[in-house]
């Protein structure tokens, strides 16, 4: 397992630089848009999505099929690819969250604590959501046609929301009870649900890996 992260580290070194310019764009967007939680969501969000370049390198190199001679299990080549983008989400939420602060001080704006922070627990939120997506599609179409499928997928699912949103609107459904549930402690209803679809990928990606012909 450590010989497998060790790989996947190697491969986001040659990322460093774009990890870096994306850092700098998205301040620049925050420092002049004033949308100071914005970094705190987006980077969580943008680091995530690096878990493609991990899968497009394995698919070029023909990696799936190697890793199957090596002394390990199947499914620690899987294990690895979200242990690796859980951290990069989780360092992309560390500095979102920091440079959000710093862009805040230095246009000493009044710090927005609670705004910073649920805007970076739903940036989590949000990329988790993609990763457990992604993994599964990358891994049954490939890097290529799965871009495709995801964008039809992530295409879906905002359709979807409008919909249900001009629904309720419709309906003259109860918005302010609906919203209710998610007070309090109801804000950290959405963990055990990611959680459980995170392990649902996670289970489904390496099925799809075992299955795969080569």
């Amino acid at each position: 397992m450590i010989g497998l992260l060790k790989k996947e580290l190697l491969l986001l070194q040659s990322y460093v630089k774009n990890l870096i310019l994306i850092v700098i764009m998205f301040t620049g967007i925050t420092f002049f848009n004033e949308s100071y939680s914005f970094l705190a969501s987006a980077l969580p969000c943008m680091f995530s999505i690096l878990c493609l370049s991990l899968i497009s390198y394995d698919d070029y190199y023909h990696w799936d099929a190697y890793s199957l001679t090596l002394p390990v299990e199947p499914r620690d080549c899987v294990r690895s690819k979200f242990i690796i983008t859980t951290v990069l989400l989780a360092l992309g939420t560390i500095f979102g969250i920091v440079l959000s602060f710093a862009v805040t001080l230095i246009k000493q704006a009044p710090l927005a604590y609670e705004e910073i922070f649920y805007t970076a627990y739903a940036g989590i939120t949000i990329g988790l959501l993609m990763m457990s997506l992604m993994y599964p599609i990358a891994y049954r179409f490939g890097t290529e046609k799965g871009r495709f499928v995801m964008f039809g997928v992530f295409a879906s699912i905002f359709v979807i929301v409008i919909l249900l949103g001009k629904a309720v609107i419709f309906l003259n459904l109860p918005i302010k009870s609906i919203l209710g549930l998610f007070e309090g402690w109801g804000k950290f209803l959405p963990v055990p649900i990611i959680l459980m679809i995170s392990l649902g990928s996670y289970r489904i990606s390496c099925r799809i890996f075992l299955n795969k012909e080569y």
